[in-house]
Parts: C-alpha cells; structure tokens; sequence
C-alpha cells in the first residue's frame, strides 16, 4: 500500500507540506473527538443498571442478576488475597479462563483499596470485604465498569487510528462511527474486566505492528505484534491463532519489496522466531499458573473442551457453530446493512494484496476459529467486530465514491446512515429493559412477603437467590452441555415432599427449543402446567430477566417405592456426576431442617447410588442423623464412623457421633468425639454449649468411678 503523503511518482512530498502537515496535526480533529466522545456516552448511558443491590440480603457473587462476566472476574480476583486477610495467592486455581483479566481485576482492587482508604478510612480486611463483594460492593463495580467504559472507548480510537493509517481517514471515521453505536460493544464495554474486550484491545494493539511487519519487518515491530498476540491471548485463548498471520507476514507481504520467499530463509529470519517467543512470553507474564499449575490447566481446559464441543440446551443446530456464526450471530451484532458491507469489503481488501489481506485475515481466523465449537455466542467473536467494520466501512466509502461520480448524492450518504443506525433501536431497546427491575429480584421480594419462611422450595438455576439461613431451597439440576446427564432430576415425582416449585423459563425454553432431544424436560414441564397451579408469575413488561413462574405443588405426588424405583431406572449404575449427588445432598439437607428424618434417609441413601467419593461423608453423615432420630442408634453409629474415616477433620461429624455415643450409653467415647470436635473448631456454632456439655460428661464420668 502507498504511504500516504507521498507525490504521484513516490517521490518527496511538496515543499511546504510538512509545514502545513504540522500545523493540521495542532489543530484538534474535531470529527474524531465527537466520535469518541459519543462512545464514550453510550458506554456510560445505563452503567449504574444492574448494580448490586444490598438491601436485597444476597450475596454479590450469588445474585445471577448481576452480570455473570462480573462476577466471575471479581470474585476470582479476591479470592487471591480477600482484602488482605489472607496470604496474597497469585494462582487462580483455573485454567478454564486465561488470568489476565483477574489480574486486572486485581490491580482495580487495589486500587479502590487506596481510594477507600483515602476516602473514608476503609482499609482493614473486613472493610475492604464490604466495598468490594459486600454491602456496600456497588461503588466497586461501578468504579470497574466506568473503566471497562474507558477501555471501550479506547478502542473505538484504535480502531480509528488503524483504519486511518492503513485505509485512509474516511475509512477510518465510519469504522469507529460503526464501532462506537454497535450495541455488543457498548454493552460489553460496561462490564467488569471483561475478557473478550481486553483481548479487542491487544488484537488491536497487534494488528498496527503486524501491518508495519509485512510492510518492512523489524526486529521491534515483531516482538511487539507477538507480545500484543500472546496478551491478547492471557484474556482469551483464541486470539492466538493470531501467530498465523505473524508468520504470513513475515513471509512477504508488502508491496515492491525484493524479499526473499524461499521456505528456507523465511524460517532462518531471527526477528519471525522473536516474534513467534514473545507469544509465548507475554501469554506466560499475562496469565503464568496457566504453565506453573499446569496439572490444573489440563483439567479444566479438557472440561470446556468437553462442554465447547458438545450440544448446549435450546442453543446448538449445527455440527459446528460457523454456520450459525455467518448466518446469524454476525448479522445481529452488526446489523445486516453493515454485516454485508463487511463481506463485500473483506472481498475488497484482499484483492488489494499485500498488508491489506491482513486485515481481512485477523477477522476471519477469529471467527473460523469460534464457528469450530458447537455453540455461537456473540462475545466470543467481539475482538474481530473492530476488523469487520473496518472493511464495512471501506466498502461502504468505495460504494458512495462511485455513487457520487454518478452524481447520486442522496443515496451516497444514506448507506453509511443506515448502517450505523440499523442496530441502534436494538440499543435502546436493551437499555430500556436493564433499567427495569429485575425478575429475580421481584420474585424473591414476593417469595419473602407472601410465602411462609417453612415451606419447601424447589428453585431452578437462573431463578431467585436465597441464603441456607433465609428459606429451605434446593437448586433443581441443570447442564447447558451434556444435559441428558441431568434427566434424573426431571421426573415430577421427586417434587414430592416440596410445596412450591419456582421456575425460570430461561430452562424451560431451551428444553422447548429442541423437543425430540429433550423428551423427559418437556414432559416435565407438562406436568407442572397441568398439576401445579400458578400463585405469582413476573410481569414480561414491568420486569426484565427470566420470566418467573411460582406454582404450588399438589400432596402425595409419588410414594417412596416409585421414587426409588425410577431413580434405579434412570441411574442403572453410578454416574459419578457431582451436580446429581449435590441435588441429593441438598434434598436431605432440607428434610433434615424440618425434621423428616425419613425423607433425609430416602435422599442420603439415594445419593450414596451416584458415587461421588468427595460427598460421601457428608451423606454418610446426614444418613446417621436420620438413623439416630429414628431410633436406629447401632446403624447410625456405623455410618458416622463411615463418614469420619472418609473425613477425620470435620468437627460436625465429630459433635454428631459424641450425641450418638451419649445415647448409646458410651460416655467415655462421647466425650473423646465431643472434645476432638472442639479442638478441631474451637469457635464452631455452638461452641459454649459443646463446652457445657463437655463438663456435664465429666462431672458425670467422674462420679460414676
């Protein structure tokens, strides 16, 4: 491509032109600083929705009506050192996400640490508990969303300045114009550390060096396009296959160049292979424990290749997801006008040639990359939404020149219009429902007020959030990958025992979406339309979220012979699937609350068949509980001493069989248990009357020798 500025020949640029260049360059662009400041207001509009909300009694990081990104990136972020009141843990303890934007995460507690303690004093542990995942969290998120706003913003002027640099400043204008009204973007931008965006900005930040790369490579051009790569890729890790390019352009890719193209001096070129390590370099500084920790890494990111290629709930159609990707998830994050003008550019940019095909390469490696996983999800494709709307925007710019020397001048500017403001309604239209309540939120306010504190709820993921202290809740199983694993739990006849089921349709919707696939969900929910009466539902206009339905369920759904019956059936052998043996767990922690010692043992025993050997004690030990209040004494001393062989150091397990041992007439060994509890948790629940206990044991030892 022809450096800009130079005379018709390539030769040196008119007197007085530096002069005059210079002075241009003082005098404010008046065009981009509009630009940017119209993102920046549209990042802003709204930023306050959705803030956590302390009055409702949930805790930050359980109220999924706060965005999930959010919550993700904070809580990962403090559990590395909680305000200071534990040793500072740089690891993650995850290899499912690259660390960067924890990390970052880390620096904006920090720093709201200084601002907090500046401000108001708040510097301790506990204060600094409340200011960020506490009561008061809300200041902290909107402090972090305010800079996600900034970061977005930036890129909007990156965006600018790449297009202007490489495609001219027409070009360059409607690209950010493009990006600073695409509703993704925006809202995206309003999120806390948000790891698709901070790879958008390192994409960026590569994509000038890899240009300057193909044009005349150096050394620096190509350690920086790496390390811009390989940080992009700590936020996420399909900006990797942006090594690809790095290499084409080394390769040759600029225009006039005698460059030597032979296999053999492209791979003997030092500043390709400095280019390739500083990937490597920069993915170790940005995320490290992905390398040191690397037994974790292999785990977790085998489990979301597992979910990444399998069926998601309502959402998969296709073997893999470009299809969906092309067809529909592209299109509605830019519009249609401004998606095909991308296309028709795309086409334009690489018939140009040389470092232009670059730029028509980075977007369609990232999408290609994303459309292999069986799912489409518009954030994973955000860091190629810059690249699209540059080539949109070429098209677009090359279209309207034809136009106007066919003298069409109304039609010339009203392309650009349309595609600017096709998505825009859709923008509106999402501010408006994040500015309404929440139905999560109103469902739990009407749950708290109108329905007794004792009754027994059944709450789908998605649904309103409680706390073990507020209401006996059992969170009904759910996969979005491998959902069939989950059929167990959708069998109405395990709701009996429950007096209100509380469902989010967000479930039942995907299930819907795929009828043939899913056939047991979809009876399901047949059987609660038709059997369980509707008490309260959300209003679809007054609230946004899930649509929530509150249904109280009938009496004597199932007897305890076709409950164990059909969980033979549909469990033939162990699954080993820790979220079934969970769904147990919590049933008979429920029972158990409300002293239904028969049901606790129906679900203890029913969970011990799935065969998870880290749940094991604490079903062992809720089986000894039901026992004991049954009368069963020898049999719950069996299973306590099971439970606390499996898990020696749990002081609960320990109170339990010393009350057992009492009852069973065995003093001695009750008041070994009893003191090895206390001494395992001095300041359990409960200590003072452990320690009265104990005294009354001794006093009653001693007095019978």
């Amino acid at each position: 491509m022809k450096a800009r500025g130079a005379g018709r020949g390539g030769g040196a640029a008119r007197p007085g032109a530096r002069h005059g260049n210079t002075a241009r360059a003082k005098r404010p662009d008046w065009l981009l600083l509009g630009i940017v400041a119209l993102a920046l207001a549209l990042r802003l509009w709204g930023i306050h929705d959705r803030l956590p909300d302390a009055s409702l009694g949930v805790h930050v990081l359980d109220d999924s009506a706060v965005e999930e990104t959010d919550r993700t990136t904070v809580g990962r972020a403090w559990a590395m050192w909680r305000g200071g009141a534990q040793a500072f843990d740089p690891n993650p303890h995850t290899g499912g996400w690259p660390a960067l934007s924890f990390y970052f995460t880390l620096a904006l507690q920090f720093l709201f640490k200084l601002y907090a303690s500046l401000s108001s004093g708040a510097s301790s542990a506990a204060q600094l508990q409340a200011h960020i995942v506490g009561t008061e969290s809300a200041s902290f998120f909107l402090f972090a969303r305010i800079v996600g706003a900034l970061i977005g913003t930036l890129t909007v002027f990156l965006t600018y300045r790449l297009g202007s640099a490489s495609l001219g400043r027409g070009v360059g204008f409607l690209a950010a114009l493009l990006l600073a009204t695409n509703p993704l973007h925006a809202l995206t931008s309003q999120h806390v550390s948000d790891p698709n965006l901070l790879a958008l900005l390192f994409v960026l930040l590569a994509a000038g060096a890899l240009l300057r790369v193909a044009a005349q490579p150096t050394l620096r051009d190509s350690i920086l396009a790496g390390a811009w790569i390989g940080l992009a890729g700590a936020c996420k890790y399909v900006p990797l296959v942006l090594g690809i390019p790095l290499a084409l352009a080394h390769r040759g890719f600029g225009a006039g160049e005698a460059r030597a193209r032979d296999e053999g001096a492209f791979l003997a070129r030092p500043a390709l292979w400095a280019g390739l390590g500083a990937i490597v370099a920069a993915l170790f500084l940005g995320s490290p424990f992905l390398f040191i920790d690397w037994r974790q890494t292999l785990v977790d990111v085998t489990g979301q290749r597992r979910a990444l290629f399998s069926d998601w709930v309502g959402q998969t159609s296709f073997p893999i997801s470009l299809p969906a990707y092309l067809g529909v998830t592209l299109p509605h994050a830019m519009g249609w006008p401004a998606y095909l003008a991308a296309l028709m550019g795309l086409a334009l940019l690489w018939r140009m040639g040389g470092a232009a095909r670059l730029l028509a390469m980075i977007p369609a490696l990232v999408v290609l990359a994303n459309g292999m996983l069986m799912v489409a999800q518009e954030r994973y494709v955000l860091p190629a939404i810059p690249f699209l709307h540059l080539a949109a925007a070429l098209s677009i710019i090359r279209l309207t020149q034809g136009l106007v020397a066919r003298r069409s001048t109304v039609l010339a500017p009203a392309l650009a219009v349309l595609a600017v403001a096709w998505p825009f309604p859709e923008l509106v239209a999402t501010r408006h429902s994040l500015a309404l309540p929440d139905s999560r939120h109103v469902s739990r306010r009407w749950i708290q007020e109108h329905l007794d504190p004792k009754a027994r709820m059944a709450v789908e993921l998605y649904g309103p959030v409680f706390d073990d202290a507020e209401r006996a809740v059992v969170i009904w199983p759910f996969f979005a990958t491998h959902a069939q694993a989950a059929s167990p739990a959708y069998h109405p006849e395990f709701l009996d025992g429950f007096d209100y089921h509380v469902a989010s349709e967000e479930i039942s919707r995907r299930f819907e979406a795929a009828p043939r696939a899913y056939p047991v969900e979809n009876a399901f929910y047949r059987w609660l339309r038709g059997h369980a009466p509707v008490v309260w539902e959300s209003d679809i206009k007054t609230t946004s979220g899930p649509h929530i339905v509150i249904r109280r369920l009938p009496r004597d759904i199932s007897s305890l012979e076709q409950r164990d019956s059909l969980f033979a059936a549909a469990m033939p052998k162990p699954s080993q699937l820790d979220r079934i043996e969970l769904w147990c767990v919590d049933c008979a922690r429920l029972f158990t609350r409300y002293s239904d010692f028969q049901r606790t043992e129906e679900w203890a025993r029913r969970g011990l068949r799935v065969g998870v050997p880290s749940m094991e004690p604490q079903l062992r030990g809720a089986l000894a509980i039901a026992l004991w209040f049954q009368g069963h004494l020898d049999a719950a001393d069996a299973e306590i001493r099971i439970a606390i062989a499996r898990k020696p150091r749990e002081s609960d397990l320990r109170t339990y069989h010393g009350s057992i041992l009492i009852e069973l007439g065995r003093h001695a060994e009750a008041l070994e248990e009893l003191r090895e509890s206390l001494r395992l948790d001095p300041d359990q629940q409960g200590a003072e009357a452990l320690r009265e206990q104990i005294a009354r044991l001794e006093a009653a030892t001693s007095g019978s020798r």
